[in-house]
């Protein structure tokens, strides 16, 4: 992996050509297993309890919180992020626990999430601060993946706010089927979910004059893969500057680092794919910057593969005290 020596890399997508007076972080991160400590009769999460196999301590869990925090707020060195799209969080109580953490208290986060019928209770969440984001409304969208055989999965999470310029900005937070089966076995599954989103950005679409939507999230697939480009229609960044507002553009491929590691390769699943309206510097709003934060704090040495690996909360069933098997992506809206 080239220069991840560095604490974060950087892409910058296009030059701003609009007059910006503002601007806010926009963050997405896996917290890989973020649960509480009391079990759920309705859901497998048996194992991260005192008496499961993780032995998940409170003592753990503050840990982790206090950790997590330290990560969204360092993400930003002036000011807290915007929003923050989170995946793996369990329920409510894990939300409040950690947005009332010392590192997050003044930020003043609010938050929305999902419902899922996940069979491990797993569920996306956005944080949002209203000073720069102001909520409108929100829809939990199902994914059934029966057709292809599929278990229960994360539902995808849309947020409607409007930002200080009163731009209206229409938010995905997603956490796509996983690969566990295979890759190719386990595409057709991604795919609904690509689609699924895909249907509800185009109801966004045919009503806003003006269209600024941002799709975050652990998809699973890199951005050039089938489901990013077919299945979402998400063209690659740098395809046509002055792409049509109604499109959809990815904006990860000028990245040559990735947010996660597997078996000694990295690889992009965390991204952020927004409408061509935020790139192509032609409204009052615009998407930039976009960088994985790979704070030396979130990393170690990979003893296996070489090179460095994010540090998980557990190794196997070891308790080591890391954040997430994920690095944190973030980027820039100017308004």
């Amino acid at each position: 992996m080239k220069h991840f020596f560095l604490s974060i890399l950087v892409c910058t997508i296009f030059p701003m050509t609009i007059q910006a007076q503002g601007s806010m972080t926009v963050m997405f991160y896996n917290t890989e297993n973020l649960f509480d400590t009391v079990d759920n009769p309705e859901k497998a999460d048996d194992e991260f309890t005192p008496e499961g196999s993780y032995r998940w301590s409170a003592g753990r869990y503050w840990a982790k919180l206090n950790s997590l925090s330290k990560v969204i707020a360092a993400v930003d060195e002036d000011t807290a992020p915007a929003l923050v799209g989170l995946a793996e969080v369990e329920n409510d109580t894990v939300l409040s626990d950690l947005t009332s953490r010392a590192a997050l208290r003044e930020a003043g986060y609010r938050f929305v999430m999902t419902d899922s019928p996940d069979r491990r209770g797993i569920d996306v969440a956005l944080l949002y601060r209203r000073t720069f984001f102001q909520y409108i409304s929100h829809e939990c969208i199902r994914v059934d993946l029966s057709p292809q055989g599929g278990s229960p999965t994360r539902d995808i999470l849309h947020v409607t706010g409007r930002l200080e310029n009163h731009d209206t900005l229409d938010v995905y937070v997603c956490h796509w089927p996983s690969r566990i089966g295979g890759e190719k076995e386990t595409e057709p599954l991604r795919m609904i979910a690509a689609g699924r989103v895909r249907q509800s950005v185009d109801s966004v679409f045919s009503v806003r004059r003006k269209p600024y939507v941002i799709i975050m999230g652990d998809l699973n697939e890199g951005p050039d893969s089938p489901a990013v480009r077919q299945g979402l229609g998400a063209a690659p960044y740098a395809s046509d500057p002055d792409m049509e507002d109604r499109h959809l553009m990815t904006m990860m491929d000028c990245l040559e680092d990735g947010s996660y590691k597997y078996q000694g390769s990295w690889d992009c699943y965390d991204q952020f794919v927004v409408s061509a309206s935020l790139m192509n510097g032609l409204g009052c709003t615009g998407a930039h910057d976009v960088r994985i934060c790979a704070f030396d704090f979130l990393l170690e040495d990979d003893d296996t593969y070489g090179g460095l690996k994010p540090k998980r909360t557990y190794n196997g069933r070891r308790h080591q005290g890391g954040c997430s098997d994920h690095l944190p992506v973030c980027m820039t809206i100017s308004f």
